[in-house]
């Protein structure tokens, strides 16, 4: 009992002693409300080095502690300013997400320690109206008819026409920028759709598919949509740092030939890819099944490396609208009622994304 007792005191005074000698950088995060600004602090155990930078799509505020002491004990930030924290090699990262844009000022503040970050109100101007850029891809096309389903129905039309009844609600309601990787019946290269969503800084991207099934399993039948898994995630990111002409096309406003931006770019890039993308497929999930009734059958939402979804920093989804193979959903797919109503349901998911009323 008494050799028991010395161990666990021994033990007591070894963990006190790594406490004393390797404390911890506790952080806790407050906020203050003025009239021209927000104020966010960060209550510091020690002074601390940072790095700050603003990301302008999507819109983000980035803050970086360095260190691999710092803990991140408590956030209280207000309304209308989300967070995401996350945990690196070299520290903590806070990634903050106002619903409105600011201008940023930081400094630090001795005794005690902190750092304080100013979100600054921006004057109010008259600016034109703010349009978000969706691409719409229609999948297959030309000599790539996908999959041929019931009585020879193709893949590449019913795709195409969903595509342009979602292209019609799109344009018709004002707030979009609408470009569509096909606009007729030719051939696009699956890496070239998701160049065309890059290169046009897209805020989302949506390609519309249909399912088949082999010969044993004619009936089988159901909705469902693809994100990008973290594999698909993980082998782009590789090609963003290794390939300076792919990370060219994605950093825009900085020298792709550093890799330290390289690295803070991609590693943001793809968190907003794999996050965002399932954000938006469960809102696309709810609409689908709202406005779809009975019409579908919803198969719920997967993960895939599908090369089209491989698009750095837009959130981006692969929608299989039903099984052509099945005679009961191709009579539903190759009815225009049925192209409209689903492309509407898109339309509505989309508007709810981008937290817009509908017209």
């Amino acid at each position: 009992m008494l050799l028991r007792s010395s161990t666990s005191f021994k033990v007591l005074l070894f963990l006190l002693f790594v406490s004393f000698t390797f404390p911890l950088n506790l952080v806790k995060i407050r906020h203050g409300i003025h009239k021209d600004k927000v104020r966010v602090v960060f209550d510091l155990s020690k002074e601390t080095k940072y790095r700050i930078f603003v990301l302008k799509r999507p819109y983000r505020i980035v803050i970086d502690l360095l260190g691999k002491d710092v803990r991140i004990k408590r956030v209280r930030l207000p309304k209308g300013i989300s967070y995401k924290l996350g945990k690196h090699p070299w520290g903590r990262r806070v990634v903050l997400k106002p619903e409105k844009q600011y201008s940023v000022r930081a400094f630090t503040l001795k005794n005690p320690d902190r750092l304080v970050v100013d979100l600054i109100k921006e004057k109010r101007i008259r600016v034109k109206p703010r349009k978000f850029t969706v691409v719409v891809d229609a999948g297959h096309g030309g000599k790539d008819p996908g999959a041929i389903g019931w009585r020879g129905i193709k893949e590449k039309w019913v795709n195409f026409q969903i595509a342009k009844y979602l292209a019609y609600y799109l344009k018709r309601d004002g707030r979009f920028r609408v470009i569509m990787t096909r606009k007729g019946d030719y051939f696009v290269p699956l890496e070239k759709r998701a160049q065309i969503a890059i290169r046009n800084r897209a805020h989302l991207f949506v390609s519309i598919h249909a399912d088949a099934a082999p010969k044993r399993r004619p009936y089988a039948r159901g909705t469902q949509i693809f994100a990008l898994s973290y594999r698909g995630a993980k082998q782009k990111k590789s090609k963003l740092l290794s390939d300076l002409s792919y990370a060219g096309q994605i950093i825009r406003g900085g020298d792709p030939r550093n890799r330290q931006l390289r690295l803070i770019i991609s590693d943001l890039a793809f968190r907003v890819t794999l996050e965002d993308s399932v954000d938006f497929a469960k809102i696309l999930a709810r609409e689908i099944k709202r406005t779809m009734r009975r019409s579908v059958r919803f198969k719920g939402i997967k993960r895939a490396n599908f090369a089209v979804l491989k698009t750095p920093g837009i959130p981006s989804v692969l929608i299989e609208a039903g099984f052509i193979t099945n005679p009961y959903e191709a009579r539903k797919l190759r009815s225009r009622h049925f192209q409209k109503k689903f492309a509407y349901a898109i339309y509505r998911a989309i508007l709810k994304y981008f937290n817009l009323p509908e017209r």
